[in-house]
């Protein structure tokens, strides 16, 4: 604990971001403050395999999507727990994103609002308070599925989430997965490749016992998006496939 120039309290961030987040989401329930988290830090919440070897990792930085209007209480908030905004970057994007620094560990923290671009748009308009603590399981797969780069990283957060949780209404809700893909020829086509690359991935990992159920979840999902009805924005791109690009190459924040 410790206090600014002006004097007012504020209270020192933490050195795991394991702890810091869940500091995070509690003092934003407490204050009535809508975020949940996404990314890596998401998936250790919700996934006990990505807290053990061999889909243990590191993390960076932190991860929060908020609703529509959440910027200002959200920015006080984070202010409040020792976190500096970038004003400059925030006045220009913070209908859509809040980028914010942890001077004491050197590290991140970003807060999208109601959209997750990367190379899709993932949209959760009315859909970021469904879960507690995190994004729904289907929209953390979907986030880690719209990855036209995929990398280590993401193909661990994506096994964990198949191999942890069964896909049924409690666990991976596969309708809102179809509903995404199939109203976009583009995130199909990143999105279908990537559960092709993460079942690579998991069948030469060693010491992990769940590479068959995870194959077999990426089986059933895959046959799931292609039985369901994709719209006719997604047919007429189809049919251009991939001699136009279908992805975009997202650029990280700095600062």
């Amino acid at each position: 604990m410790g206090s600014d120039d002006d004097g007012a309290e504020t209270r020192t961030t933490d050195a795991d971001l394991r702890s810091e987040v869940r500091r995070v989401l509690d003092s934003a329930r407490e204050t009535n403050i809508v975020l949940r988290a996404t990314g890596g830090l998401a998936v250790w919440i919700r996934c006990p395999s990505a807290r053990e070897a061999p889909l243990r990792r590191d993390f960076k930085d932190l991860d929060l999507v908020g609703p529509a209007g959440v910027a200002q209480p959200a920015t006080a908030l984070l202010e409040s727990l020792g976190y500096r905004g970038d004003e400059e970057f925030n006045q220009l994007h913070g209908h859509q994103r809040l980028y914010f620094w942890d001077a004491q560990n050197h590290r991140q923290l970003d807060v999208f609002i109601e959209r997750i671009t990367m190379s899709h748009e993932l949209d959760l308009t009315n859909r970021v308070a469904l879960d507690e603590d995190t994004i729904t399981l289907a929209d953390l797969l979907l986030t880690k599925l719209q990855v036209f780069e995929i990398n280590e990283k993401d193909l661990k957060d994506a096994a964990a989430i198949l191999v942890d949780h069964p896909l049924d209404e409690g666990g991976i809700q596969v309708d809102r997965i179809t509903l995404v893909l199939g109203n976009d020829w583009g995130w199909w086509r990143t999105a279908t490749g990537n559960l092709d690359k993460v079942g690579t991935y998991v069948a030469g990992l060693d010491r992990f016992g769940g590479s068959a159920t995870v194959a077999g979840r990426i089986e059933e999902l895959k046959k799931r998006i292609e039985e369901a009805p994709k719209s006719m924005r997604w047919r007429m791109r189809a049919k251009v496939g991939e001699r136009v690009r279908w992805y975009e190459l997202p650029e990280e924040v700095e600062g």
